[in-house]
């Protein structure tokens, strides 16, 4: 590839600090955007680049833009009429019980966060057993120091409960700093290890057998003593030594994408390391015995596991990986001295995707999935089929937690009508019993009902689910409000959730609409890689084929539906508003990707190259051209009202996306419909969001669907 870049800068300035907002049906009076004649060649093809200028974060003019932008925005949200009413509403929906979880059981002590609107973010909190009092072992609002609280990210357990290591990042920047609490004292000790990964390569640990010390990651310190955050390494920590004197154990060599999971046996005999070179790719499985060598038992080649999940889990001292090679889940079990190709197969693939495996007393439970509803079943450490769990329907398994050494089993689950809850596990009568530990909502779901269909695909080979979540008695006459939302990426599975400030939106007549589209994992790997590299467009065809179901069937129409993502699912807007802007008549789309020729070159760009491509190959570069919605954005085309938002720390998608692709639709559009775009100051991708910034966000989202679908 050769790129040629001409910076011929045309006139316009973009510093405003008031816009007028016109009379309805006009266009908004948006801030003067300059442009650039940048010109690319890829492999003979001349790909223009007039809004490059936008991606120097740290230039004035860029800076002043994006804040005349964000005002804008502001303005015109806040000046809706329903802005007060749903802020209000929001509010006081939010105001939930106590939230409780990533639940981890050990020696009977309970850990998991705890979280109580309005704090701003949740504490690390222990009890013992499920009746114990509860302790705070770390409140991140007595660590704010003056300033926004930290978020804990990562929490990690060690085997006697006695310990716990655990993550903080702060304002988004997702730039984690290790710590580690006596759980008897509740005292942090003096270990401190800044710099331990972050974003998409997350943090990975695991404690030694005697629990004095543990591996972790960690970012490699560059010359300039900045920390990369590529090429993240796997070191050795001591107990109250200092960080400097941690020992290399693993990962030079490997690529710059490599990404991490961390897991040992019980007693701390075995130790395994999960390696991902990318996103959205399945992993090569190290073994080692009692500090040992790590030795690789598998490649990518068995389908185990991803950047987004383990895939497997140690038995006693067996791993037991699931493989989707060619299936939806084969669980196999490596002993010692063997690989995956010598292992044996204790669960069999069937019709379920076996999504993860938690071991417990007598044996170990499988997470799985029937088109994103929950499922799960018990089976003996030999792989015995003892129980199919009596998971509720169109639900969600928040939790599977239990000690393999003895005591309760706890599931959690939560639907669109149903908060958080726990449940003891009764393996002799198979049997979900309460615990009373619940969160409770303000709000009264008793007249919200939950529909689910399958809806055939535009090319008719496959049937997508959607689920619909609307007030009981909806007039089936095609003029309610309308959200549709989707994500189809990675093989990341959408599920249904419980969100209390989704009534504010539901009680006013609105419908809330799921769909599991291709590019997710909700029937296994066939259906992640269905909508991936060159096929990726078939999640965007997906979303089309729901939104025209809803319409065909009276729930909605085009005039009246919304549709909203983030991350990945801004790529999807990104594409549903380019492909197919006559569906929708409003997008909101958070920290999305939209100009496909350039993320790879941003620090966290190439993480997602497995799953997107690479514009170094020129028979990828053709159809990411194709794709990429900054560059099929056509002038005079009308496009629906967009709202992007973005954060100016996000580590994992760059902002100069969101500010690019506004630009670009606010000149080419000739629909009057706004375009706006909102970057928030001291956040990044929404990973650790403040309680107030979580409000904030949900009250400007329902504000601008309410005015754009009435």
């Amino acid at each position: 590839m050769h790129a040629m870049v001409l910076h011929a800068r045309r006139a316009g300035v973009a510093v405003v600090t008031a816009v007028a907002l016109l009379a309805a049906g006009a266009r908004l009076s948006y801030p003067p955007t300059a442009t650039d004649t940048v010109v690319d060649t890829y492999y003979g093809h001349r790909v223009a680049d007039p809004y490059r200028w936008l991606e120097n974060a740290a230039d004035p003019n860029v800076i002043a833009w994006a804040a005349a932008q964000t005002t804008l925005a502001r303005r015109y949200i806040e000046s809706r009429p329903s802005y007060e009413r749903y802020a209000h509403r929001i509010a006081a929906l939010s105001r939930t019980s106590t939230a409780r979880f990533d639940l981890v059981v050990r020696q009977g002590r309970f850990f998991y966060l705890r979280e109580t609107p309005p704090q701003a973010q949740p504490e690390l909190v222990v009890r013992d057993g499920l009746r114990g009092a509860e302790r705070v072992l770390f409140n991140p609002q007595a660590h704010a120091n003056g300033g926004a609280a930290p978020a804990i990210e990562s929490v990690f357990v060690a085997r006697s409960g006695t310990k716990v290591a655990f993550t903080t990042q702060q304002g988004g920047a997702e730039d984690e700093t290790l710590h580690v609490v006596d759980v008897r004292t509740g005292q942090l000790l003096s270990d401190t290890l800044p710099h331990v990964g972050g974003g998409t390569s997350g943090v990975a640990l695991a404690w030694d057998g005697n629990e004095r010390g543990f591996i972790h990651t960690q970012w490699p310190e560059l010359s300039s003593g900045q920390y990369a955050r590529s090429g993240i390494l796997i070191y050795h920590h001591a107990l109250g030594t200092p960080q400097a004197s941690d020992t290399y154990v693993f990962g030079r060599g490997l690529s710059p994408r490599a990404e991490y999971f961390l897991t040992s046996s019980l007693d701390g005999r075995m130790q395994s390391i999960f390696e991902t070179d990318g996103d959205g790719v399945h992993a090569s499985v190290y073994l080692r015995k009692s500090g040992g060598a790590f030795v690789r038992v598998a490649t990518p080649a068995d389908g185990i596991g991803s950047s987004g999940s383990i895939g497997g889990a140690f038995v006693g001292d067996t791993l037991d990986v699931i493989s989707q090679k060619g299936s939806r889940g084969d669980v196999v079990a490596i002993t010692e001295g063997k690989t995956f190709a010598s292992g044996s197969v204790v669960v069999a693939a069937g019709p379920l995707v076996i999504e993860g495996i938690v071991p417990v007393a007598g044996g170990f439970i499988t997470s799985d999935v029937d088109g994103a509803d929950a499922r799960a079943r018990f089976f003996s450490a030999a792989g015995r089929l003892r129980a199919t769990v009596p998971v509720p329907a169109i639900s969600t398994l928040t939790e599977i937690a239990g000690d393999p050494r003895g005591g309760p089993i706890v599931l959690g689950y939560a639907n669109y009508t149903t908060p958080d809850r726990w449940l003891r596990y009764d393996p002799a009568a198979n049997a979900l019993l309460p615990t009373g530990i619940a969160q409770r909502s303000p709000g009264d779901f008793s007249r919200i009902v939950v529909e689910r269909v399958f809806v055939p695909s535009l090319d008719g080979t496959v049937r997508i689910p959607l689920e619909i979540v609307h007030e009981r008695g909806l007039a089936r006459n095609g003029n309610a409000p309308a959200i549709l939302t989707a994500y189809g990426a990675y093989g990341s599975i959408t599920r249904p959730s419980f969100n209390a400030p989704r009534l504010a939106w539901l009680e006013r007549g609105g419908i809330y609409a799921q769909a599991m589209i291709r590019g997710g994992g909700e029937y296994g790997e066939a259906w992640h890689l269905a909508a991936r590299h060159a096929t990726k467009t078939k999640s965007s065809d997906d979303l089309a084929a729901c939104a025209r179901w809803l319409d065909a069937h009276g729930y909605t129409s085009a005039r009246h539906l919304g549709i909203i993502g983030g991350s990945a699912g801004g790529f999807l807007m990104g594409l549903a508003l380019t492909r197919n802007p006559q569906e929708y008549r409003a997008v909101v789309s958070q920290v999305g990707i939209y100009d496909l020729l350039r993320v790879e070159l941003t620090p966290n760009g190439a993480y997602n190259t497995p799953e997107f491509g690479t514009v170094k190959d020129p028979a990828q570069f053709a159809w990411m051209l194709r794709q990429s919605p900054y560059h099929n954005v056509v002038r005079g085309r009308p496009y629906p009202a967009v709202l992007m938002t973005t954060g100016e720390n996000d580590p994992r998608v760059d902002p100069y996306n969101s500010r690019k692709m506004i630009a670009r639709l606010q000149a080419d559009s000739s629909s009057p419909y706004p375009i706006l775009l909102i970057q928030r100051a001291g956040q990044g991708h929404g990973i650790g969001n403040s309680f107030a910034q979580q409000l904030a966000q949900l009250t400007d989202v329902y504000t601008f669907f309410e005015s754009q679908l009435r």
